[in-house]
């Protein structure tokens, strides 16, 4: 295995015999500085230390980061291939069968060679598609992207998914980081295809190896083409001494259905950021989350919405528990521009506080440039209900267990929205452990 010497994003931007792409690449993320609080959309992410993080990335997987990638794999969803990444680099012996007729490896170059192609396309430096509201005026990167850039730069090795017009696939993909932040940093990297009339049913996930401190920068990018459906689900179950960026990018065409169900409780900080886009006439998209937080967690989510078609249709339902001192932010931007006549927009962010030192920040926003469009929104924080809580203790059931159902019953209209049922399980079989409960969940279905 070749192990890099540790290098922070200054010192890899400096390094000589650099390919041109990926300089550019990184030159063009830095020429601002990495995201700072002062940034609003990130004000409430936990960016300690970034400036002194490793990035480099390994290029080869150790036998004992295989082996313990191997005992942190979930059972395998029926009728799912699977397609399994350790520290970001594929493994064949974990993902136990070949590829799926959908899905293809891209190599580091042709990683930066494709996020040069959208730079030149686009005329920006930018990796990730994005309207031109996006950009920042002075590097042409915007502050939301420029992780996604850097991802661009530096991943080893990413996954294509490209379901063909009128095709269908269910694939889930598992991205294991296994190697302490000191040594090397993951960079998992997924762009998704789904062709006219296709179907894909996918299920990302990123989970820990063991009780490993590592570092995470994810890239997601998403496309639904016309009448095509995209169901989406996202579990982050990272270990509780990791820290874990991730950016989504979405663009869905005329009538595109587009479903994004993430679940979050791992890591000990965690920042995602989602820049999506209703291009198409009559496209929709129904985003769910559940964000669960102990001890010192941090868990931040930034999620802009722009309805460009007309009738462009987006629901956006957040949960969040915070316990102890942590804290869960959830910041909701929707946008509805000119074109987007008859553009319908509904959020209900809650949060529920379970800690005495706990902290939750939502943030509905709307922005909104045309008369005709429906719009609503609302956000609240709060405690567990003293009165339901009472009731229940009046019936005889213990205090334990009466806050897990109060907390079980908080996310269960987000947590029933999980279609796979095996999916569903295993989901609530983490959740339980986070939220300590002491019911069997099986009684909570």
């Amino acid at each position: 295995m070749t192990i890099p010497a540790p290098r922070r994003l200054d010192e890899l931007a400096a390094l000589p015999g650099e390919s041109s792409a990926r300089t550019a690449l990184l030159g063009a993320a830095l020429a601002a500085g990495l995201p700072t609080a002062r940034d609003e959309n990130w004000k409430y992410a936990n960016l300690r230390a970034l400036d002194r993080q490793v990035f480099s990335a390994l290029t080869a997987v150790s036998e004992a980061a295989s082996a313990a990638a191997a005992a942190a794999l979930p059972a395998r969803l029926e009728g799912f291939a699977r397609v399994v990444f350790v520290d970001g680099l594929y493994s064949a012996a974990l993902s136990g069968e070949a590829l799926p007729a959908a899905a293809a490896l891209l190599s580091a170059a042709q990683l930066q060679a494709l996020a040069t192609a959208e730079a030149t396309a686009t005329g920006s430096p930018v990796s990730a598609p994005q309207p031109a509201t996006l950009r920042d005026a002075s590097t042409g990167v915007s502050v939301d992207l420029r992780l996604s850039q850097i991802n661009a730069a530096l991943a080893s090795q990413g996954l294509r998914i490209a379901v063909p017009a009128a095709g269908r696939a269910a694939i889930e993909v598992v991205f294991v980081a296994a190697t302490d932040a000191a040594v090397a940093a993951s960079h998992p990297a997924l762009q998704v295809e789904v062709g006219a009339g296709a179907t894909l049913n996918l299920v990302e996930r990123h989970l820990g190896a063991g009780d490993v401190a590592t570092f995470t920068n994810a890239d997601v990018r998403l496309h639904a083409a016309r009448d095509s459906r995209l169901q989406h689900h996202r579990l982050q179950q990272l270990g509780p001494r990791s820290r874990h960026f991730e950016t989504l990018t979405l663009d869905a065409g005329d009538r595109a259905e587009c479903e994004i169900l993430s679940v979050v409780s791992g890591a000990l900080s965690a920042r995602s950021t989602a820049l999506l886009r209703l291009s198409g006439q009559d496209s929709s998209l129904a985003w769910n989350a559940v964000a669960l937080a102990d001890r010192t967690q941090v868990n931040d989510a930034f999620v802009r919405v722009e309805h460009l078609g007309r009738a462009a249709r987006t629901s956006q339902l957040f949960r969040g528990i915070a316990a102890g001192r942590s804290r869960v932010a959830f910041n909701g931007h929707m946008v509805v521009r000119e074109g987007a006549a008859g553009a319908a927009s509904d959020q209900s962010l809650k949060a529920l506080l379970a800690g005495g030192e706990a902290e939750a920040d939502l943030r509905p926003q709307l922005e909104i440039y045309i008369d005709e469009v429906r719009a609503s929104h609302g956000a609240t924080v709060g405690k567990l209900d003293p009165q339901m809580l009472f009731y229940l203790l009046s019936r005889g059931i213990e205090p334990a267990t009466a806050e897990a159902l109060l907390k079980w019953a908080f996310v269960a209209d987000v947590v029933a929205r999980i279609r796979i049922p095996a999916l569903r399980r295993q989901a609530e079989d983490v959740m339980a452990a986070q939220l300590r409960a002491v019911v069997d969940v099986g009684d909570l279905r």
